[in-house]
This record gives C-alpha cells, structure tokens and sequence, in this order.
C-alpha cells in the first residue's frame, strides 16, 4: 500500500490519469479507462493487459489461491499495479481502490451453475446446462443477493479487504456485468439455445426476461448495500457475435433486453464483446445512452468509425497473438498506424489484453515492452500535457 501510495502521487502517474475521462466506478473485469475526447489529449491512451495466468507467472501467485483467498488477491492486485509502474510504461494510471473480480462465472452460479477452480487458469464453468428446460427455469428461483451462487465470497471479499486497506484506499464491491443474454448461453450453454431460438422462441424470451428482471433486482440489493444510487451498467457482450448470432436473432433475443437495461440504470458505460460484431452495428447503436464500445479483433473498425462516427468512445483491443505477441516492431507499428488513421479525431484507446503465455513469461514481457514502445511513438505523439 505505502508503494502504491507513492507511485500514485507521481507528477507522471497524474499525467496519465488525465488522459482518462473521470469514471463513476471501479467495478470492471480489468482496469478500463475511457479516453478523453481525442481534441482534448491530441492522443489515444494504451493499455496492457496480460491474462491473470500470465500474471501468476510474471508475479508469482496461485490462481485458485488469487479467486478463493481475498487476503491473496489484495496483495496481487497491489503488486500487479506495482510492477505495471516499474516496467509497462503504458497509460494506467495507478490508484487507490480495488475493483473486485471473481471471474467470468459470477453472474451464472446465481442461477446454480457451477465454478471450476484450477491453479494455472481462470474459473470456468461446470459443461452441465443449469437450466436444462422449462421445468427447470420455472423452479429457479430469484438469485439471492447474499446467498446464491459466488455472493457469500463476494461478501467476503468485500468484507475482509475493506478491513486490510488503509483509510485513504477503498474497495469496490463486485458487479454484475455479463449481459442477460452471456448468461443465457452459460445457463443453456450454445448449442441448446441455438436449438431453442429456433425452435422455442417463446422459452428463450422466457428466459431472457428472467435473467434481465434477477439482473435489475440484484442491482437494487447492491445500490441498497452499499448505500449508492444506480449508475451506468457495463455489458459483457462476447456470446454476441456474428456468426453466432443473426442480425435478426440479435434484434429479436437480445437487443430490447439491453435497451431497456440501459434505461434502467440511465445508460450503458461500456458494451463488450471480442466477437466479430460488424453485421450487428446499427442494431447495438439503437442501445440508448450508449458511452464506450470495445472494438474486438475481428470486428471492422472503419465500418465502426462510419456507423459511430464520434458518438461513443472507442476500445480497441488488438490481436494477442498476431498484433503483439508474434509480431515484429514494423508488424506492430504499421497496425497502430492503420487504426490511428481509421479513427482521426474520435476519442480511442487501444488496448493489448487477452495475453497469455505462449513461449516462456520472459519472452511474452519482452514483446508487450517492445510494443509499448512502439505504442507510445505512434499514439502519443503530439499529445498535450494537462492544463
């Protein structure tokens, strides 16, 4: 923490931090900042982001201790923003408060799905649908705030840091952030909702309208734990892409069900998916109050920049394994040239996560630091300092 602290109260921390617009909450899978408005910073801010194995690797910490063990997870999390600082000269800006993440399967195993643990991976989910029928999503009951599923541990988490930290930090509690129709496939898995979207359509709208009323209950209990108003809602999007779904299966299953999220908690701050999302634009920008959209790998970013224009700040997540790393200093600065002539004046981040370890933890730290250099020769040139 006193580490932390320090590195926090730097002239050059407090630079990066205002290459960020100011965000009402922590409460994300990662760090993730919104970019200025690009007239402002005349830059796009970056961020690395390897995959929690990579930093149990690079760091040294178990992955089950890390997800089961909030006394773990706080003293990583505290060394992951140290050594971020000391050797990933990108735009994060160190801070005093902790986002909790339990993992993907959070929202999930408040309908009874189960977490899978291992010491090398992130938590996954049990294969056994916990849904399996109508039968089933009838007796299912509202998730439990403080009893179903991760909660207990998300209490504890909560609970337990908030006890460690020092005064002048803070802890935020976790969030319910995969989309109702992310759930939806956990809970029926892919190839049983495929089957009902077609053949029961009634039953997935059923189910959908279960999983979005449980989502805006469990976010009430939480703004009623923590003594907090609603505030934008971040939806994680990654079973929505094409060619999983249509444009009209989209429009059918899933869109109005995050429209009227979005008017429930005054609007979307980020919508996510790594999928291929470019046949789905138009429909996603009829989300109102729409603010950041992650640009996934595969998704056309000049077709973005048309159908966006300069609406939503963008996140624009590269290739792992082909943009960064496998790729040469020539190979990475052409892409990050590409984009930033794409974009022109929106406001963007370009962002290198989804990084695990493919040819030994020295040689993947040793390309994501030839990356941030070229990265920081290409999007922060000309940049402004703060006023």
């Amino acid at each position: 923490m006193n580490t932390v602290r320090e590195i926090a109260a730097r002239e050059e921390n407090k630079r990066k931090d205002w290459l960020w617009a100011p965000e009402s909450t922590d409460a994300k899978d990662h760090w993730r900042g919104t970019p200025r408005p690009y007239g402002e910073i005349h830059a796009a801010p970056f961020t690395v982001e390897p995959e929690f194995p990579l930093w149990a690797k690079i760091i040294g910490f178990d992955m089950v201790d890390f997800y089961t063990n909030p006394d773990c997870y706080l003293e990583n999390t505290l060394r992951i923003a140290i050594y971020r600082y000391q050797h990933f000269k990108e735009c994060t800006p160190a801070g005093k408060t902790i986002g909790i993440w339990l993992g993907a399967t959070l929202e999930s195993t408040l309908f009874g799905a189960r977490t899978i643990y291992r010491s090398d991976a992130s938590p996954w989910l049990d294969r056994a649908p916990a849904i399996r029928d109508e039968k089933d999503l009838a007796a299912t009951p509202m998730p439990d705030f403080c009893r179903s599923g991760l909660m207990p541990l998300a209490h504890r988490y909560y609970e337990r840091i908030r006890e460690l930290l020092d005064d002048d930090f803070s802890v935020t509690f976790p969030e319910w952030g995969r989309s109702p129709f992310g759930v939806a496939f956990h809970l029926r898995l892919i190839e049983n909702l495929a089957v009902d979207m077609l053949e029961n359509p009634g039953f997935v709208h059923r189910l959908m309208r279960f999983i979005t009323d449980a989502r805006k209950q469990w976010w009430q209990d939480r703004s009623k734990f923590l003594g907090n108003p609603l505030e934008p809602a971040n939806l994680y999007n990654d079973e929505v892409n094409c060619p999983t779904l249509s444009p009209a299966m989209y429009e059918e299953f899933v869109l109005p069900y995050e429209q009227e999220l979005s008017e429930f908690h005054g609007g979307i701050g980020y919508w996510h998916s790594c999928g291929d999302t470019t046949k789905l634009l138009e429909l996603i920008d009829r989300i109102p109050n729409l603010s950041m959209f992650h640009v996934g790998p595969w998704t056309t970013l000049s077709r973005v920049v048309e159908v966006f224009g300069e609406r939503h700040p963008l996140e624009i997540c590269l290739n792992p394994v082909a943009d960064v790393q496998m790729a040469s200093a020539d190979q990475m600065r052409a892409r990050l040239r590409d984009i930033k002539e794409t974009c022109g004046p929106i406001a963007y981040t370009v962002r290198a996560d989804g990084l695990q370890d493919l040819h030994g933890t020295q040689h993947e730290v040793a390309q994501v630091r030839q990356w941030i250099d070229v990265a920081r020769d290409v999007l922060l040139e000309g940049a402004r300092r703060p006023v």
